[in-house]
C-alpha cells in the first residue's frame, strides 16, 4: 500500500491505494482553483463576482449542491456565502480574527447550469465548502479505482471513502466501510468575533444565523461523500430529517449536546 498525507481545500487530506499516487496533489490543487470560496481567482469567486462563468469541475458539484438543495427542501443550501462572509468567514478560518459581524442578505438566489457554464441571477453568493470536499473524496477515489487500484482510502478532513475497514466517529463509536462517511459539526468551525459572540459556520438557511440545536453532530454513512455530506448537514439544521432520510443515507449516529449518542437501527458498528 502507497500513502500519501497533503493539505488541500484548508483540510489535512490522508490518501492511501494499492496503486500509485502520482499527481494527487495537483489534482487536489487543481479542484481547489475550481471551487474555493476564498481564492480571489477561483472560478467559484469569479462566478459570486462575475456572475457568470465556464467551469466543468464548478458546473458538476453546483448540480449535485442544487439537487441537495431540493432534495433536503431547503435544510441543505449553497447559496449561504453571503451570510457566511457577514459573520467573518470570508477566508480561511486560521485567518479569521474576530471580524465585526454585519447584516447579509439571505440568498434569493437562481442558479442556472448550463453545461459548464453557471450563471447567478438575484441576490446571494455560493458555498461550496463542504459539498465541493466531499465531490474531490469521491472523485479522487473513483479515479485511482478505475486506474486499476483495488483498495483505496481517501480521507479529505473527515469526508471520508473507502473499501475495507472502519473509521473512528464521534461518540466513541465506529462506521463501518465500504462507502462513504461524512460528520457534521454543529460548532466544527468556530471563532469569536468582536463583539464576543462565538458563530460557527453551520448556518440555517431560514435565518442565516448559526444552528442552535439539540444536537451537536451528526455521522452519516452513504454510498458517496456527497450523500453523506448533504444529508449529514441536513440532519443538524433540520433534525426532523432523521425520520425521514432516503435509504442511501438511512445509517446516522448523532450526538447530543449532553454527549448522549443515537443511532438508526441501520447504524452497522465496526
Amino acid at each position: 500500500m502507497t500513502s500519501r498525507a497533503l493539505r488541500a481545500m484548508g483540510s489535512e487530506w490522508f490518501v492511501e491505494a494499492d496503486a500509485a499516487l502520482d499527481g494527487v496533489a495537483a489534482l487536489l490543487e487543481a479542484w481547489e482553483a475550481a471551487l474555493s470560496r476564498f481564492r480571489p481567482q477561483s472560478s467559484l469567486s469569479t462566478l459570486n463576482r462575475d456572475r457568470v462563468v465556464e467551469d466543468p469541475v464548478l458546473a458538476q458539484v453546483i448540480s449535485l449542491a442544487m439537487e441537495g438543495w431540493s432534495r433536503t427542501e431547503g435544510a441543505f443550501d449553497p447559496r449561504l456565502g453571503g451570510p457566511l462572509a457577514a459573520l467573518g468567514y470570508d477566508r480561511d478560518l486560521a485567518a479569521v480574527r474576530a471580524p465585526v459581524p454585519r447584516a447579509a442578505p439571505l440568498p434569493r438566489l437562481r442558479v442556472e447550469v448550463d453545461g459548464a457554464r453557471v450563471r447567478l441571477d438575484g441576490e446571494g453568493d455560493l458555498d461550496l465548502g463542504g459539498i465541493g470536499k466531499g465531490w474531490a473524496v469521491d472523485r479522487l477515489y473513483e479515479l485511482l479505482r478505475r486506474g486499476g487500484a483495488r483498495q483505496v482510502l481517501v480521507d479529505g478532513g473527515g469526508d471520508i471513502r473507502g473499501d475495507v475497514g472502519a473509521i473512528g466517529v464521534p461518540g466513541g463509536h465506529a462506521a463501518r466501510l465500504p462507502g462513504a462517511v461524512a460528520t457534521s459539526a454543529a460548532e466544527g468551525r468556530a471563532w469569536t468575533d468582536a463583539t464576543g459572540a462565538r458563530r460557527w459556520h453551520l448556518l440555517d438557511p431560514a435565518t442565516g444565523a448559526p444552528v442552535v440545536g439539540a444536537l451537536a453532530s451528526a455521522t452519516v454513512c452513504a454510498p458517496t461523500a456527497v450523500e453523506a455530506e448533504i444529508w449529514a448537514k441536513a440532519v443538524l439544521v433540520r433534525p426532523e430529517w432523521i425520520a425521514r432520510l432516503p435509504a442511501t443515507a438511512a445509517r446516522l449516529l448523532v450526538v447530543d449536546r449532553r454527549g448522549d449518542v443515537w443511532v438508526t437501527h441501520e447504524w452497522e458498528e465496526a
